[in-house]
């Protein structure tokens, strides 16, 4: 009786992983583009704040669901060597990340 019942929860538990990986966003449904790359003075401040360094040249996504939520990516010798999330109003940077070649 006990193996049944452990088959049931193991079950039960893949089904829920199988659906939670099923509604995961990708990175393009997230901060869909365009990529924008005039400076924001507040993803730069954002950056700056944070210690990050080798981003003076950085392109930038907005988030689908916060217009206060931005993908950024860092520009080296004309690639994206970086990637960060950033949250400016709150002073939140997350990061660096490896640029995803998809977007």
């Amino acid at each position: 009786m006990e193996a049944v019942m452990k088959l049931k929860i193991l079950a039960l538990c893949s089904l829920a992983l199988a659906s939670t990986m099923a509604t995961a966003e990708s990175l393009s449904e997230m901060y869909p583009g365009p990529w924008r790359s005039g400076p924001s003075q507040s993803i730069t401040k954002a950056l700056a704040e944070q210690g990050v360094e080798g981003c003076k040249k950085y392109r930038y996504r907005v988030a689908a669901k916060s217009e206060s939520e931005f993908l950024v990516y860092c520009y080296r010798g004309g690639d994206a060597k970086s990637a960060y999330m950033v949250w400016p109003n709150i002073h939140k940077v997350l990061g660096p990340y490896q640029p995803d070649s998809s977007l």
